[in-house]
């Protein structure tokens, strides 16, 4: 009995010895799902501004970061803020605007130059109808339009064309046409990738 415990016990003793590690470069890498590089080609960032002076000095500037979602379309966000300064015979009067929003942009690839834009904004400005008081409201914004895109390699200049359907009477932004909403955009985009 004793010779069978021992060669039972180097069987198995043989058999642990016979393991071995694997290799790490047996071990098949999986890729990330994402690769940053793809994703930051993706992303883009800029502004709209615009400046006036005169008897007024109005400063409006609109940051925005987007993402292209495919082939021509992104969307994003952006931010605003506005400054207007009137001189007047009595004193200077001044007013300040600032929101937030949500955009959609559509650049189609036979027509580079193309660029149409759908954006709903949330802004905080003066309440001009009760003027003296000095109240604020929030209004809404929901303007749509087109423009054109020149390029510049990895970023480009628009300049767009935009129509407000909500038209609230207490819009920060001035029109360029008599009391239409009709409103003209000056902007720059930087594609990180």
């Amino acid at each position: 009995m004793s010779k069978a415990l021992i060669i039972i016990s180097l069987f198995f003793s043989t058999l642990s010895f016979g393991q071995y590690d694997t290799d790490t470069s047996d071990i098949d890498h999986k890729e990330p799902k994402y690769n940053m590089m793809e994703i930051r080609k993706r992303i883009y960032v800029g502004g709209d501004f615009s400046l006036a002076f005169r008897n007024q000095l109005y400063l409006y500037v609109a940051p925005f970061a987007g993402y292209d979602i495919y082939k021509g379309l992104s969307a994003g966000v952006s931010g605003m803020y506005q400054l207007y300064r009137f001189n007047t015979t009595g004193g200077a009067v001044s007013s300040h605007a600032y929101g937030a929003g949500v955009f959609t942009r559509f650049k189609p690839d036979p027509l580079p130059f193309l660029l149409l834009q759908a954006e709903f904004d949330i802004y905080n400005a003066e309440d001009f109808t009760t003027a003296p008081s000095g109240d604020r409201t929030n209004l809404p914004a929901f303007m749509m339009g087109a423009g054109y895109a020149g390029n510049m390699g990895r970023a480009y200049y628009s300049i767009m064309l935009m129509y407000d359907f909500i038209d609230d009477v207490n819009n920060p932004l001035p029109p360029i046409i008599f009391d239409w909403p009709l409103y003209l955009r000056y902007g720059i985009v930087f594609h990180l990738g």
